[in-house]
């Protein structure tokens, strides 16, 4: 396995000293590492977390204890499908009578959303 610095100078593995050799895949590695993460980050812009409340549709301030144990359900599950779908995406979520607060990016946000409405509990944003 050959190494090129420059030009005129090659780098033979067998030139090298165990601890140098050790190294050497060690700045490789972490290259590689930061080289992957930055890829892997470009898919979503870097932007702060956000927080953005929902209320259920029909409206309803007060469920009952049935409707509020089903709504924190769904809001479980959504919340694993929205993290599983978005990695990294930190979502949180949060059932506050019939107001679902949430924080995260908009991607994640977004896949909340649309799995609260296809397990029967749709939202609409608050107006401030």
């Amino acid at each position: 396995m050959t190494f090129v610095f420059s030009p005129n100078r090659h780098l033979h593995m067998q030139n090298l000293t165990s601890t140098q050799r050790m190294m050497l895949i060690a700045i490789v590695s972490s290259i590689c590492l930061v080289s992957s993460s930055l890829l892997a980050n470009a898919a979503e812009p870097l932007t702060p977390l956000d927080r953005k409340s929902f209320k259920t549709i029909p409206p309803d301030p007060a469920p009952s204890e049935a409707q509020r144990r089903e709504l924190e359900r769904v809001v479980g599950l959504c919340i694993k499908t929205a993290e599983s779908l978005v990695p990294g995406s930190h979502f949180e979520a949060y059932v506050d009578g019939g107001i679902i607060n949430t924080v995260g990016i908009d991607r994640g946000r977004f896949k909340f959303w649309k799995c609260m409405s296809d397990n029967g509990h749709p939202l609409t944003p608050i107006s401030k």
